[in-house]
């Protein structure tokens, strides 16, 4: 999904009281909008627009929205998850705030805690920081909170934290956090009092399968699918999350081939991977954080087939994230795993949230690639990416025309209308035209009133449909 589009979702509801626009770039008024979503179910902050009307923001440069985070980062407290990036929607500069609803609750801005009511911010009355206080509670129970047993700091990969401490300070993201590594993981509630919990282990434990099994990312290659009976690689990874997204990407760079085609009639040859390496990142980003680690037999399995790849985790996505298998929905990101995805974000992995689903696609339809598909069955999640180009259909109107026409005819869209006798619409020859296009069964020539076609050496499908 574009950056127009999504804001285009993001106007349709406008009367969501997730959804906060604001006209003009008052870094207070922002921040304050932040801090209520923060308090309360989390939500989208729109700037440069009324929720009516376009203002845009003519004077917003990388200084200034590098202020606004630094801001985000010094002000309010406890340290957000919140993704902030600059947009062009009609041609106007905006600033599109995904801020996710706060693990750590109440948040506070320069020591005042503000709500959300209604579709306005406020700053708290007692009886609202009163109800925050309590309801604060059901996030100290959360699966990477629990304490992990028979664990010592020991277990911990040291580099792995000063790794992550020292990336938060490069991005600017660490400023407020502490450099000393058990204070680093008591501010996140990963380690309290000599305690470690889950979350620590599986973020940077020396050995995570020790603890806690369900912590494996299984990698096998299927050249024949499901029912074939021949496995040829099979990879067991069982490290840290950091150091396991490292080693799976280090086996796509390796094992996932290169792909040489040539486009219709040109002779120049093009390389590509047969899979975008930055959608791939995308996909095992967003396995390892949304995943459901309480289920001990969740581990992450990754089967790739001569002409696809699954990548399958436990935990469910909701519903109103993705309808069918591909039409990703405006949404708001909800979080399992809130502190997993922090560490995420301080190392820089974390950019996209709640437009990581949509980059994937928007990737795979660059290249031409069949789009990916999400489907979800029995609490767990299965994303396939097809590495083969998405179908083509063409029917037999398309074939009876370039059977009639010899390769070296040119043709324009009124000759094709008129090989029909008028029969088709305009409409519909331009659709024609386009697939065969896309399809590589004709080439076109120049544009406007001066385009013309012809028909290519590509064989044609035998049989239309």
């Amino acid at each position: 999904m574009s950056s127009n589009s999504f804001i285009k979702e993001l106007l349709d509801q406008k009367g969501n009281s997730q959804i906060d626009f604001i006209n003009d770039y008052s870094i207070d008024g922002i921040l304050q909008a932040i801090c209520s979503f923060l308090n309360s179910e989390g939500g989208w902050v729109v700037v440069g627009h009324t929720g009516k009307e376009l203002i845009g923001l003519p004077h917003l440069n990388d200084n200034s929205l590098e202020e606004l985070k630094q801001n985000v980062n010094d002000r309010i407290f406890p340290q957000p998850l919140v993704y902030i990036q600059r947009d062009v929607y009609e041609e106007k500069n905006v600033v599109l705030i995904n801020v996710l609803k706060g693990s750590r609750q109440p948040y506070s801005l320069d020591n005042k805690f503000y709500v959300r009511s209604g579709k306005d911010s406020k700053e708290a009355s007692p009886d609202d920081i009163s109800v925050l206080l309590r309801s604060s509670n059901e996030y100290n129970s959360t699966w990477e909170k629990l304490t992990a047993i028979d664990t010592t700091f020991d277990d911990l990969e040291i580099q792995e934290i000063e790794k992550t401490i020292s990336e938060a300070n490069k991005l600017g993201k660490g400023k407020s956090l502490p450099d000393n590594l058990q204070e680093f993981l008591s501010y996140f509630q990963l380690f309290d009092y000599s305690t470690v919990k889950n979350g620590a282990i599986v973020l940077f434990g020396k050995s995570p399968t020790k603890f806690l099994a369900q912590c494996r990312i299984r990698i096998t290659v299927l050249p024949e699918g499901k029912t074939g009976n021949q496995f040829e690689d099979t990879e067991v990874i069982e490290n840290n999350l950091f150091v396991s997204f490292n080693r799976v990407r280090e086996y796509f760079r390796k094992n996932l081939p290169m792909i040489s085609e040539f486009k219709n009639d040109n002779w120049d040859r093009i390389n590509r991977e047969k899979y975008p390496s930055d959608a791939l990142d995308e996909a095992i980003v967003n396995a390892m954080v949304h995943r459901d680690y309480g289920d001990m037999s969740g581990d992450i399995t990754i089967n790739i087939y001569r002409t696809k790849i699954e990548i399958i985790n436990s935990g469910e996505i909701p519903p109103d994230i993705i309808t069918g298998k591909s039409t990703i929905e405006a949404h708001h990101s909800v979080l399992r795993n809130p502190t997993i995805a922090h560490m995420f974000y301080l190392r820089g992995k974390m950019e996209k949230l709640g437009r990581g689903l949509s980059l994937i696609k928007e990737r795979f339809g660059a290249l031409g690639l069949q789009t990916p598909e999400w489907s979800t069955q029995s609490g767990y999640t299965t994303l396939t990416l097809y590495g083969a180009p998405k179908p083509i259909e063409i029917n037999e109107r398309m074939h009876l025309f370039l059977a009639q026409i010899r390769t070296e005819d040119r043709f324009s869209r009124e000759d094709y209308m008129e090989f029909f006798k008028g029969n088709i619409k305009e409409r519909t020859a331009r659709a024609d035209l386009q697939k065969l296009t896309e399809g590589g069964w004709v080439n076109k020539i120049d544009d406007g009133p001066l385009t013309r076609y012809y028909k290519t050496n590509k064989k044609l499908p035998g049989n239309a449909g």
